[in-house]
C-alpha cells in the first residue's frame, strides 16, 4: 500500500513539473538547485549530519538527512561544494527505500520514467544497467534513466538491487533515487567514473 500511494504522489508531483525549462524549475521536498540547504536546515543539523557525509576529492560532499516529514520520500541527500559557506544546492536526490523488494522498485522507476517522458519531450532519455561501484564484487545491480538536458544538466531514476552480501554486511536496501543534478555536479560525478 505505501509504494502505491507512494506511485501516485511522485506521479501528481511530476505533473507540476511539465513546464519547467530550466534544471532550477524542479523541485524534490520543496528544495530547488541554487537554493541554500541553510534555508532548509539549521547549521546544528547540518554539523550533526556531518558524522555521515561523503566527500568527493575535497571539492563535493553529498549530505543525508532522514525522513524530516517529507511528503514522498524516506531520506533526502543534498550535494554542496565542502568550502561554500552558503551550501548552494548543486543537487538534489530523494531517496525511497524497498527492503530489498527490487521488483517494487523497478515497477516504481518504470512508472516515474513514463511519467517523465510524457513531460519531458525534447529531453534525451539514456537507460543504462551497470555494476555499482562500491560493490567489488559485481554482485550489485544499478538501472538507470537519465534525462539529459542541453545545458548537461540531468534528472535520473535509480534503482540499486544491492547484492545480498552488502545487505547483510552494511545493512544497505534495495532503493530508488530520484535526483536532480545541475551541470556541474552532474560533469564532477560522470569524472569519477
Amino acid at each position: 500500500m505505501r509504494v502505491f500511494i507512494a506511485v501516485l504522489v511522485l506521479i501528481f508531483s511530476l505533473q507540476s513539473w511539465t513546464k519547467a525549462d530550466d534544471i532550477r524549475d524542479f523541485e524534490i521536498e520543496g528544495m530547488s538547485i541554487g537554493d541554500s540547504l541553510l534555508d532548509f536546515f539549521s547549521e546544528e543539523k547540518i554539523f550533526e549530519r556531518k558524522k555521515y557525509e561523503y566527500k568527493y576529492n575535497k571539492i563535493f560532499s553529498t549530505i543525508g538527512f532522514p525522513n524530516e516529514n517529507y511528503n514522498d520520500y524516506d531520506k533526502i541527500q543534498i550535494h554542496y561544494k565542502l568550502n561554500d559557506k552558503s551550501k548552494i544546492i548543486y543537487g538534489i536526490t530523494g531517496i525511497l527505500y524497498f527492503d530489498n523488494k527490487i521488483n517494487e522498485c523497478l515497477k516504481l522507476k518504470e512508472k516515474i520514467t513514463s511519467e517523465f517522458k510524457l513531460t519531458l519531450t525534447n529531453i534525451q532519455l539514456n537507460e543504462h544497467t551497470f555494476n555499482h561501484w562500491a560493490d567489488k564484487k559485481n554482485n550489485t545491480k544499478v538501472y538507470q534513466a537519465a534525462f539529459d538536458f542541453p545545458s548537461r544538466a540531468s534528472i535520473t531514476i535509480v534503482c540499486t538491487d544491492w547484492s545480498e552480501e552488502l545487505t547483510k554486511e552494511k545493512g544497505w536496501d534495495d532503493n530508488l533515487k530520484v535526483s536532480i543534478l545541475s551541470q556541474e555536479i552532474a560533469d564532477f560525478f560522470g569524472s569519477l567514473n
